[in-house]
């Protein structure tokens, strides 16, 4: 992934919990009818075609519409952090693309009362401008709904939305730390298609620090799986390895210290010393992040240490996967380490 970088602006703070800038009126009707699906195409104005919204896009906007497109939703908190300086900025503006169909939005009533935030999708003419940027064939309105009415009920979203949170803190830390940046950021769906369904990461990314750039595998854990299946999925990663393919770091975010210390306890028992490096940290928002000095090596915890000290082999050029070496399999890595 190598999106257009935008402006550098200083993280912001969490965004307003309402509106995206629709009108009182729209705003009235969302608060009584707590819709937790998106807006319809059919129900947004009237989309302008390709072409002629191309003067209205900033780079901004091309890298939000390539997020949403890759990694499903994202909230407003998510994009503001990561894209704008200021929360009314970025309402503004996603109402803006709103209002022309790039992108499209849902929420869920609250706990405690009222609404959640904003969940922003891909709209209809988003996702035929990703389309077209990828030479693929643009989904239909009816499947792209399909997609969307999925989404907002699947139990699996807050899973996504903490796995793509884990990635978002990778580019936000690059804003004020000009000696890293966010190679390449892709998705379960797209990483397990890039190396034909023999891995199923929550993600992937390339990591640059200074002149060392590594690859890594993200598992996000919310708890909810047993240990001994945590373990059982570095398998297939070894095999890789094995076969002189990459050796990547598998980095599992945990939500408390004890599942981590469970969870080295647990690779102790079963797992036998294989080639891929595994790594473990701790979510902890008034932390560093995952960018920090924060990963315990298995079999070598203490200090702990940042991304970039983390072993890891990009594996044999000659071998048909995704790796560093061959930047043809992702043309503009090449030009992005160039530019680096």
């Amino acid at each position: 992934m190598s999106e257009p970088r935008p402006p550098r602006h200083p993280p912001a703070g969490k965004s307003p919990a309402l509106s995206t800038g629709a009108s009182p009126a729209s705003r009235s009707t969302s608060l009584r009818s707590a819709s937790a699906s998106p807006v319809s195409a059919a129900s947004q104005p009237a989309a302008l075609d390709v072409l002629a919204v191309q003067s209205r896009l900033t780079a901004r906007d091309r890298t939000i519409i390539d997020w949403l497109d890759r990694h499903g939703v994202l909230t407003t908190g998510q994009i503001t952090g990561a894209l704008f300086s200021s929360p009314v900025t970025a309402s503004h503006r996603l109402a803006k693309l709103r209002a022309m169909a790039v992108v499209d939005r849902f929420r869920h009533p609250a706990p405690a009362g009222g609404f959640g935030p904003w969940h922003w999708v891909i709209g209809l003419l988003g996702a035929r401008i990703a389309a077209a940027s990828r030479g693929a064939k643009p989904p239909t309105r009816a499947a792209l709904q399909a997609r969307h009415d999925k989404l907002t009920v699947s139990p699996k979203l807050p899973h996504l939305l903490g796995t793509n949170q884990f990635f978002i803190n990778l580019y936000v830390h690059t804003l004020s730390h000009p000696h890293t940046r966010l190679v390449r950021w892709w998705s379960e769906r797209d990483t397990a298609r890039r190396y034909n369904a023999r891995i199923h990461p929550d993600g992937h990314a390339l990591w640059r620090d200074q002149d060392i750039v590594i690859g890594i595998f993200v598992e996000y854990d919310r708890g909810t799986e047993d240990l001994w299946r945590l373990v059982r999925k570095l398998a297939a990663y070894d095999q890789i390895a094995a076969e002189g393919g990459v050796c990547y770091p598998v980095l599992f975010w945990l939500h408390s210290t004890r599942r981590e210390a469970a969870l080295h306890a647990e690779f102790a028992r079963r797992r036998p010393i294989g080639p891929v490096p595994v790594a473990t940290a701790v979510h902890d928002p008034a932390g560093p992040g995952p960018a920090g000095s924060v990963w315990a090596l298995v079999g070598a915890p203490e200090p702990r240490r940042c991304l970039a000290e983390l072993p890891f082999d990009h594996g044999d050029p000659l071998q048909l996967a995704p790796n560093l070496c061959d930047p043809d399999l992702d043309p503009e890595l090449g030009q992005d380490l160039q530019a680096g």
